[in-house]
């Protein structure tokens, strides 16, 4: 055995707690046994995924695969030195919405009491977001505001709260008027519930837009992107992740991140006026 296939294949997700921890892994550990590999995962809750320098775990080399949110694979891989490599198969959320693509969805999400309903109506309102380098939560916000013509005072407040859940938490709480979640972490926050979540209500939708990518460190690439995009195909882990909502892991290509990067960018643009 090489020395590289002793050392345990080093895991990193920036979408948890939002999204379960277990559904990871679950999909590290099925990946590594299928590799012959032991694992470590690690958690980066604060933020979506690397955008900066300092940030860049797989630059470090301190990361071999990756769950980051689409602004921070778009980031990682612009210019001559790509840190990562898209792995060419990413999660199929059960979401209508999606009509079976590895895509998700971005709800607006208000008091099921409140006199909101459309994002329209958060005219002058405080709305929350989760942080910077979020598709759902914050992209989407802003890519929706320049589609309408819009700038930052359109609404009360834009306020950075860390994560979902924290979000639905103060909206609930009457400190919030609405924020944009990500379907998947919403769904799941309201089986958590006993009551469902009963107390808030989504009022638009926002997206859908290409799934969070699964990454491999460029150091790494070649070989294990095509290893472990064989490994998410396998019928053992499509069963193994329906218990998160997923239906299984389906093809995707740079190409449809590529697609979005001008409104990212033009969203990133609007929150530095």
């Amino acid at each position: 055995m090489s020395t590289s296939a002793a050392q345990p294949l080093r895991f990193t997700t920036w979408l948890a707690p939002g999204l379960p921890y277990d559904l990871f892994d679950t999909i590290a550990a099925n990946v590594s046994a299928g590799l012959g590999r032991s694992y470590e995962l690690s958690v980066e809750p604060k933020i979506s995924g690397p955008l900066s320098p300092e940030d860049d775990r797989f630059a470090k080399g301190l990361t071999d695969i990756g769950f980051i949110c689409p602004p921070s694979y778009l980031w990682l891989t612009d210019g001559d030195e790509p840190s990562v490599a898209l792995v060419p198969r990413a999660p199929i959320y059960d979401d209508p919405r999606n009509e079976g693509h590895p895509r998700y969805a971005s709800d607006v999400v208000v008091r099921a009491d409140a006199d909101i309903g459309s994002f329209a109506d958060l005219a002058g309102r405080v709305v929350g977001f989760n942080e910077r380098a979020s598709l759902s939560g914050f992209v989407s916000v802003l890519a929706r505001l320049d589609s309408d013509g819009l700038d930052l005072g359109f609404f009360g407040e834009l306020r950075q709260v860390g994560s979902h859940r924290r979000a639905l938490e103060l909206i609930e709480a009457g400190e919030l008027d609405g924020a944009a979640i990500d379907a998947n972490v919403l769904r799941t926050w309201r089986r958590e519930r006993s009551d469902g979540g009963a107390a808030l209500r989504s009022v638009d939708v926002l997206g859908p837009y290409p799934v969070q990518p699964v990454v491999v460190r460029a150091g790494a690439a070649a070989e294990l992107v095509d290893a472990v995009a064989r490994e998410l195909a396998r019928p053992e882990l499509t069963e193994a992740v329906r218990a998160f909502g997923l239906t299984g892991f389906g093809s995707i290509a740079a190409d449809d991140y590529e697609a979005i990067r001008p409104a990212v960018e033009r969203a990133m643009a609007l929150a530095r006026s």
